[in-house]
């Protein structure tokens, strides 16, 4: 993958991670005209998208992607193969509705619960229903390669109204708190420590070597071998 690519991925995902807590691993949701330009590009899904996203990444799909597929039937089965190695993600929908139907209402359920996710399509009406919807990122599939869209003008106005609602906040609690004790006080100086006990280590004093020479010549002529007494040394404290 060109380094290009990657850096711009990555600055879109720190844009969402920031301002819309998408953190990894990530839930990215497929219907089946991504997979089926997956198939015609013969893209690996499963190996192209974490590399692309250089995070944990779980692919998934919805029941109502699934019955969509397999009503259109053969012109779509290397679709739906592709579609049932997913995951499937929960959707309220007991009666199937209309994939795209469907993948919007999560993106929307999305925007203001804890469960993220990303939406993979090639339905161009889809697209621009889900460019409506704040915080919900987009990832398509164009010349062979796969890539996430560019941020929707709702979710950069959404981020900026979160940005000034917690500036807001913040003022309100100063208002309501006060200004802090804790910085009107001065710090306390610290306190000068003792003495560390394992520094003041008694000083060894080296004992003093005294040559003596012990008595005459033998009666061999041969003077006697010297010795070397040490002197005990008493050191006082």
């Amino acid at each position: 993958m060109k380094v290009k690519r990657l850096k711009r991925a990555n600055r879109l995902l720190t844009f969402f991670k920031y301002n819309y807590r998408f953190v990894p691993p990530y839930r990215v949701l497929v219907d089946g005209t991504f997979c089926q330009a997956a198939l015609t590009e013969k893209l690996n899904l499963a190996e192209q998208i974490p590399k692309y996203l250089t995070e944990e990444t779980h692919l998934m799909t919805t029941k109502c992607v699934l019955d969509e597929l397999e009503k259109i039937g053969p012109l779509l089965y290397g679709a739906l193969v592709i579609a049932k190695q997913f995951e499937i993600a929960e959707c309220p929908h007991k009666t199937p509705i209309a994939a795209a139907d469907c993948l919007s209402h999560l993106a929307r359920r999305a925007a203001s619960g804890k469960t993220k996710y990303l939406i993979a399509t090639q339905h161009d009406e889809l697209t621009e229903k889900l460019r409506t919807i704040v915080g919900t990122p987009i990832m398509y599939i164009k010349f062979k390669t796969i890539l996430l869209d560019n941020i929707s003008e709702a979710t950069k106005s959404g981020a900026s109204k979160d940005e000034e609602e917690i500036k807001r906040l913040k003022q309100l609690k100063k208002e309501i708190m006060g200004p802090s004790d804790a910085l009107q006080k001065k710090k306390k100086k610290k306190k000068a420590g003792g003495v560390n006990p394992l520094s003041c280590k008694k000083k060894i004093m080296k004992a003093s070597v005294e040559t003596v020479r012990t008595g005459e010549r033998t009666a061999t002529g041969k003077r006697k071998r010297t010795k070397k007494k040490k002197k005990d040394t008493v050191e006082l404290d």
